[in-house]
């Protein structure tokens, strides 16, 4: 059987809900428009679900040139043009990345939905980092994302972990861009490279997981059953793996439904 791409997701704001797409420009650092905002707390630290579980129920969508953000029946909306000239030294993990401050209207806003002080940030085409690989190109550019600008699952390794579980979980869980419909548990792990529609990727390194796939993307509860799962059968080195983490080597789009070649 022929692997075919099964979704597309991108995640506007770093760490909120995300947004299936038929078809994405696959950019040097991730999908258009895929994790370019991330809200900062009054450090100057990333947010996300590790700290806020909330952001999982929290929806950013963009269209027609805004973003909208919808949480249960209310929703807000601003235009992705918005941005002021304060530039903002953020610190992601052990980097430090640049973003570009939005407004104090949407600080306030995501401030008063978090019950917590933060701002929003942007990376604009002149807010650049650069992440050092250890295969392919030398680095490469990438978003907000965690480490890498494009993470891949395949449906088989989800299918495997669910056999595991009591209460099955979606692949939501794992917040990935890419679904890849498989019939091998995580043969993603021995792709090298792989054609995808006219896109070209090279598959760097599985990707190692974090406490927030014991969230539920639905209701932004915890459970630690998912990772005890994992852990049981994917640990090495004290880290636990699902899905792939890869770069662009250039194309344009990809589309759902796309024919997916491993090299």
């Amino acid at each position: 059987m022929n692997m075919l791409v099964k979704s597309i997701t991108i995640y506007p704001i770093k760490g909120m809900k995300g947004t299936e797409v038929q078809s994405a420009l696959t950019l040097e650092r991730g999908f258009e428009n895929d994790r370019r905002y991330m809200l900062i707390d009054k450090t100057n630290n990333f947010i996300s679900q590790r700290s806020h579980p909330l952001l999982a129920l929290i929806h950013p969508e963009i269209k027609n040139g805004h973003i909208t953000i919808s949480y249960h029946e209310a929703s807000f909306s601003f235009p992705l043009s918005q941005f002021t000239d304060v530039v903002i030294d953020a610190t992601l993990f052990e980097n430090v990345v640049s973003g570009t401050h939005v407004s104090t209207e949407v600080d306030r806003y995501f401030s008063k939905l978090l019950d917590d002080e933060v701002r929003l940030i942007k990376m604009n085409g002149n807010n650049i980092r650069n992440k050092k690989l250890v295969k392919g190109p030398e680095s490469t550019q990438v978003s907000f994302a965690d480490g890498y600008p494009y993470l891949i699952t395949g449906t088989a390794s989800l299918d495997q972990l669910n056999e595991r579980l009591d209460q099955p979980v979606l692949m939501d869980r794992f917040r990935p861009n890419i679904v890849v419909k498989t019939e091998v548990p995580h043969e993603e792990d021995s792709w090298e490279s792989i054609n995808i529609g006219t896109a070209e990727m090279l598959v760097i390194k599985p990707c190692a997981r974090c406490p927030v796939v014991t969230i539920n993307q639905q209701t932004a509860e915890k459970s630690k059953d998912t990772l005890k799962a994992l852990a049981n059968y994917r640990k090495k080195d004290n880290k636990v793996f699902f899905g792939v983490n890869a770069v662009s080597l250039g194309g344009s789009r990809i589309s759902v439904g796309d024919e997916v070649v491993a090299l």
